[in-house]
């Protein structure tokens, strides 16, 4: 081999060299950056859980106070209750007077 089939080799070898690397880094950083996005995505995700089960829990309070409710009382009078309390209904004839002074 000449000298000059020897520095060819080396530079040869060399840049191949340079690109093996290269693309190893590539692979890496590529893995690196999904790993990275994964877990950012399992945060979100465990976030979007743990608001389901608050939802979940708020809504079965919410079935149990109102099977409370309807196990307490017939319906009619549970009706009544409601159309009184929320709806501001009254008997016909009946007369309601409001308490002003107390601020209610």
């Amino acid at each position: 081999m000449s000298k000059n089939e020897s520095t060819a080799s080396t530079t040869t070898k060399s840049r191949r060299s340079f690109i093996l690397t290269l693309a190893i880094v590539a692979i890496i950083a590529y893995f690196v950056i999904s790993l990275i996005s994964l877990q950012v995505e399992i945060r979100q995700k465990s976030a979007e859980v743990e608001e389901a089960q608050a939802t979940l829990a708020a809504s079965e309070e919410e079935n149990a106070e109102l099977k409370e409710i309807i196990a307490e009382e017939d319906e009619e009078s549970y009706m009544e209750r409601i159309a009184r309390d929320v709806l501001g209904y009254v008997f016909p004839g009946e007369q309601v007077y409001y308490d002003t002074a107390s601020g209610n």
